[in-house]
């Protein structure tokens, strides 16, 4: 059985090679890339509200790479406008226009690609580790049709809640606020106890799905005695500015300090955050999609992490938390917001 689906899953890929072929010989032909968002149209700039993460700046990556709409290339569209059910049928929908290649980002986004086509190449951009252990199997030389860029770590994760406690030196109890529809945190806290035994922490894990979780959220974090929170990297929390904003105003307002994995914390509030510049790991993308075009294979393309992390630390924060930032943490942070 297992030699009969391999023979069946190459046969599929060299129909799919041939016709890919074949297209690129007609006369007007252009490659037609394949856009899946779980996000909104409105949000296709590459700006501060866009956060790096979705097409704005993976577009912005192809349009370096010498891409232009219309003249060398062909782009199709969908959007799921934040509602992650959405995206199986929109996936079904893009493959059904045949394109040479499928850029999506977050784990809904890669699931719901991978589930609609196993010939089609997919570049994801980024979402969580775990994802691409289930997607792209290894690292080095995925086994599948899905290859890309990570979004963090757990080493990143566990830095992060040693960056808190340095911070804050009471912290003794850490509510560990994550999404519990996203497989990549499935394993938290418990991942993070390394650093937690180390440091001394009891961690508690407490979850939110959108906006209208959030009162029980914050009865739970309250009922757990936690004294500070750290906020997992996650498209509804820390990627909707609705929610990351009441996640952090609330905190303030109840006086708990409020670490993160995603940069955009600190910024709009947040004690600290610790995080991958999505910018760059989207126009990253970008360069594996151009390299498809050329005809590369996801197997020729090593899934990447992020080497490169933003620390950003708000001294306003701090001073209305009675804290106190040390000076060598100022010295290492990249941002230091007043």
């Amino acid at each position: 059985m297992t030699t009969r689906r391999s023979c069946l899953f190459l046969i599929a890929v060299v129909m799919a090679w041939a016709s890919a072929a074949a297209r690129s010989q007609q006369p007007g032909w252009m490659p037609k890339i394949g856009i899946l968002s779980p996000g909104k149209q409105a949000d296709v700039a590459c700006t501060s509200n866009s956060q790096g993460v979705g097409p704005g700046c993976f577009l912005e990556g192809l349009r370096a790479l010498g891409y232009a709409e219309d003249r060398n290339v062909v782009f199709v569209y969908r959007f799921a406008e934040g509602d992650a059910k959405r995206l199986p049928a929109l996936a079904a929908e893009l493959i059904s226009l045949r394109p040479d290649v499928i850029f999506t980002f977050t784990t809904a986004g890669a699931d719901a690609a991978a589930a609609a086509t196993s010939t089609i190449s997919i570049v994801v951009g980024p979402a969580g580790e775990s994802t691409f252990e289930r997607l792209a199997g290894n690292f080095a030389r995925p086994v599948g049709n899905v290859t890309g860029v990570t979004l963090n770590s757990t080493e990143q994760d566990q830095k992060c809640l040693q960056l808190l406690k340095e911070l804050a030196p009471r912290t003794s109890r850490v509510a560990v606020l994550a999404n519990p529809d996203n497989p990549n945190y499935g394993s938290y806290p418990d991942a993070l106890l390394p650093a937690a035994n180390r440091l001394g922490i009891t961690l508690t894990r407490v979850g939110a799905r959108n906006a209208s979780d959030l009162p029980q959220t914050f009865a739970m974090i309250r009922s757990s005695g936690a004294d500070a929170i750290f906020m997992i990297d996650d498209a509804a929390l820390t990627g909707t500015a609705e929610v990351r904003k009441q996640i952090i105003n609330w905190a303030l307002a109840v006086r708990l300090p409020l670490a993160s994995s995603s940069w955009r914390v600190a910024p709009d509030g947040g004690l600290v955050s610790l995080g991958a510049d999505n910018s760059t790991l989207s126009r990253r993308a970008a360069f594996y999609v151009h390299r498809i075009l050329g005809g590369a294979k996801p197997a020729d393309l090593p899934v990447e992490r992020p080497t490169i992390f933003k620390l950003s630390v708000n001294r306003k924060t701090a001073a209305a938390l009675g804290l106190t930032i040390p000076q060598s943490l100022l010295q290492r942070a990249d941002e230091v917001i007043q």
